[in-house]
């Protein structure tokens, strides 16, 4: 008996999929049928389907609400990336460079701790710029670096401590997640690493295309400068 329940019961289901305007002609049957609700009291069915026109609405508004959030945050991004493109532009030495890119990313980006590594190169740094600006030579980074940069894209998320500890020597018990970034122009310049101590500052789920961009940029620029800069040296020995 309950199989045939549930087979009439199926076919009275396919039967309204097949005919959508049945209760068009009739709407006083809306008004009895009652469905059971979360709150404890029966509703009719036309109750029910404001309250979920209602669900869906807010639901939708949510949706918009993080869609324009999200929006807003890429615009500012776009204009603090804008700023500290046109301003790498206008340096005409590595240490104009340098100070440059470590000042904006700690006051426009809210890094809490900037790493620029620069391949094979013998560059004489006075000051806080020591903090920041390493040389050393691709093949002595650690092994899964070089994994990572090996792919030639960015990363944004949480590093492990050796790769920390190689990236933020000072600070590397304090960097909760970083993004970083291969410099790549004519051959490999470098890798420019930003961290924070926000965990979710970098999240992994953080689009990449701003810090890819600046690192086109800075590979392009620093490649020019260094260029220069060692043609200027060997003049003066």
């Amino acid at each position: 008996m309950s199989e045939d329940k549930a087979v009439n019961a199926d076919q009275v289901a396919a039967w309204l999929r097949d005919h959508k305007d049945f209760f068009q002609h009739r709407p006083e049957l809306l008004e009895l049928i009652r469905l059971p609700d979360p709150r404890g009291q029966a509703v009719s069915l036309l109750e029910r389907q404001a309250q979920i026109l209602r669900e869906r609405n807010e639901e939708l508004r949510s949706r918009l609400n993080q869609l324009i959030d999200v929006a807003r945050e890429n615009d500012g991004l776009f204009e603090k990336t804008r700023q500290l493109t046109l301003a790498l532009i206008e340096q005409r030495s590595p240490e104009q460079l340098f100070r440059t890119l470590v000042d904006r990313l700690r006051a426009d980006f809210g890094s809490d701790a900037v790493t620029l590594i620069v391949y094979d190169r013998d560059l004489k740094l006075t000051g806080e710029l020591r903090q920041h600006i390493r040389c050393h030579a691709y093949v002595d980074l650690h092994e899964a670096l070089q994994s990572m940069l090996r792919s030639g894209n960015a990363f944004c998320g949480v590093l492990r401590p050796a790769e920390l500890e190689q990236l933020f020597p000072e600070q590397d018990g304090d960097v909760r997640s970083a993004a970083m970034v291969p410099l790549e122009f004519n051959g490999r310049q470098g890798l420019l690493a930003i961290g924070s101590h926000d965990a979710q500052h970098f999240r992994s789920s953080l689009g990449t295309l701003f810090v890819s961009h600046i690192g086109e940029v800075l590979a392009r620029r620093l490649a020019e400068l260094l260029k220069n800069h060692n043609k200027l040296e060997a003049k003066r020995a």
